[in-house]
Formats: C-alpha cells, structure tokens, sequence
C-alpha cells in the first residue's frame, strides 16, 4: 500500500543521521558549537589552596580549604577567608602555568606558619593543575627545598631544587610534567 510520501534517498538519511549525532554530542556537553567555542574561550582559573604541615608519621599535608576563581586574588580571599587570613597564614609557593610566572597561577599557604623541616607535602596536583606547572616562585625564605615528582604521592622520576627564590622555567624535562611535590626547609 502506497500512501503517497516518496521514501527518503540514502542520501538525505545521511545527512539527517550526522545532524542529530551532531546534536546530541552538543546536548550532552561532549562538543561545542564551534562559533560559540571561538568566541568564548574558558577563561584560565587561578587556584588557592590551604595546606596543614605534614602530621607525625604522615608523607602528606591535608588541604584544608581549595578555591579556584578567574583571579588568583579572588582565589586566595575565599580559601584563606574564614578562620584563617592571609597574614596568618604562609606563603609557601607560587606555581605558574606558562613560563615567567605567566597567567594563571596557583598557590599553597602553610595553615601554621612557615616550613620546618618536615614541611609541607602535596600528594596530587588534581585534575586542573597536574602537569601543568612551568615556572614558579618561593613563598616564605624558610621554604627553601622542593622535591617534585611526575607522578602522585611521590611516585615516578625525582628532582629538587635548593636554595632558590625564583625558577623563570624548569626546563624541557620538567615543564608540564610535575604532579606531587614536597616542600621544606633544610639547612
């Protein structure tokens, strides 16, 4: 029985069938529309994070508090805000994400003061700032030692720096490669 609608050329389902893929990548936020990825870029998020000093018979600081935003300013006010405020706590370092402590930036204070030499241990860098890391700077002068390695919980290759305030780059073997890192003091 014919109804009178021609049926579709092979042609036509073709088109239709990458259309509603296309679609339905787009609904479920795997694509974006490339116009709208143009023009509206993610911006770069700076991150904030409070750190306890590494605990007695622990390898690793607990994160008290982690706040990312647009600024890194934004970003220090909400993690260091509340029970804790800048002046009190520490600067231990300023990582950057490009070379010359390019934009964005993230940073670890010491939620009880400057580096000892048990100091400050961070087991994963996480999602947004693993292997990312190009240049950096000391916080407080009594942090003077960091130890990086290329994998979680201080796993994988090693090296250190000593005795340094300001790293412009870490070289081609270590740019975009550092994912725990310990900081300390050391005589």
């Amino acid at each position: 029985m014919r109804t009178g609608r021609k049926s579709p050329t092979i042609a036509t389902v073709r088109r239709h069938s990458r259309s509603i893929a296309a679609l339905a990548l787009v609904a479920c936020g795997v694509a974006a529309a490339p116009a709208a990825a143009a023009t509206n870029p993610a911006p770069a998020r700076s991150c904030s994070v409070l750190l306890e000093p590494i605990q007695p018979g622990e390898k690793f600081s607990r994160v008290v508090k982690e706040v990312c935003a647009d600024t890194i300013e934004k970003a220090d006010l909400a993690a260091l805000g509340g029970t804790r405020t800048a002046a009190e706590a520490t600067l231990l370092l300023e990582a950057a994400d490009h070379i010359n402590q390019g934009l964005p930036r993230y940073r670890w204070w010491g939620y009880a003061g400057p580096c000892d030499t048990a100091g400050y241990g961070i087991r994963d860098l996480g999602v947004s700032w693993n292997d990312r890391i190009s240049s950096w700077r000391q916080g407080h002068s009594r942090c003077n030692y960091l130890n990086v390695w290329e994998n979680n919980s201080y796993q994988g290759a090693k090296t250190y720096w000593h005795n340094w305030t300001k790293v412009d780059y870490v070289g081609a073997a270590w740019n975009d490669r550092i994912s725990s890192m310990h900081i300390h003091y050391e005589p």
